[in-house]
């Protein structure tokens, strides 16, 4: 049953809410968003969380300067893992993700045999983006990519699990010309996770407002009518989506919410 009260708004985190770079966060709005929200908690249901590569002890890290902050969840290591801020402290929500299981890390060992098998030598991402639910390699952006990618997708389903390629993000401080390779359980996903806790409350899809920066916000940005990318948003993002807000960070957020509510 619909909830025709409630919104739904989620933002990605590094580089649509908070810039990576910590010298640029004075300019990012996030305590005019801080208080914006607060604002409208006075006169409207709403929920508002992150939807984000980072890790929840990363997300948690960065939020430990902004106390205040109304935020009501976090669906974290690209939709792998879900977490909502409860009175008691951050619980995770033990419904999410339905399909992981304990299968991911045996899965992975095939996948990685596979690679080997194939020829992939693919880098490994840092050790921030090797999570429990998810693994993170870099795809050289060298124009014979193709095949490659077709090769990884074809793989991951032989073993059950699934792959996003998208446009690696050199702001929120991956390398240049690659293509940032996330492995995933089935059914995962920013875009998956928003499905679910828009289920979950009953929200109608209408009333969902979602934001993101770069190429992995695409799915997510585009499954919504209501979708943005923020000011500050990559070039390869916006080649595919061209509703862009035009305020930077918070600022954005700020600007598209005030279309709706």
């Amino acid at each position: 049953m619909k909830n025709q009260d409630i919104w739904l708004i989620v933002s990605d985190f590094d580089e649509t809410f908070m810039p990576a770079m910590e010298s640029r966060e004075p300019d990012a709005g996030i305590e005019r968003l801080q208080n914006h929200l607060a604002g409208l908690k006075r006169s409207h249901k709403l929920l508002f969380g992150w939807a984000t590569g980072n890790s929840r002890s990363a997300v948690m890290e960065k939020m430990r300067a902004y106390p205040d902050f109304p935020w009501d969840f976090a669906l974290t290591s690209l939709g792998t893992e879900l977490y909502w801020r409860e009175a008691e402290g951050v619980v995770e929500d033990a419904g999410w993700p339905p399909q992981a299981g304990a299968a991911f890390e045996s899965r992975m060992e095939r996948l990685v045999a596979l690679f080997c098998q194939h020829g992939l030598a693919l880098p490994a991402q840092a050790d921030a983006f090797q999570q429990r639910r998810i693994r993170g390699y870099y795809l050289p952006a060298d124009g014979k990519e193709g095949a490659a990618i077709e090769q990884i997708h074809r793989l991951c389903a032989h073993v059950g699990l699934t792959a996003s390629i998208t446009h690696a993000s050199p702001a929120a401080g991956d390398p240049e010309g690659v293509y940032d390779v996330a492995i995933l359980p089935p059914g995962c996903g920013k875009k998956q996770g928003v499905d679910f806790i828009a289920a979950r409350h009953g929200v109608d899809p209408r009333r969902v407002i979602v934001f993101g920066d770069s190429c992995n916000d695409i799915e997510m940005l585009t499954g919504y009518e209501n979708g943005y990318l923020v000011g500050n948003a990559l070039a390869e993002a916006r080649r595919v989506f061209d509703r862009v807000v035009d305020g930077i960070y918070c600022h954005g957020i700020i600007d598209g919410l005030q279309r709706h509510i």
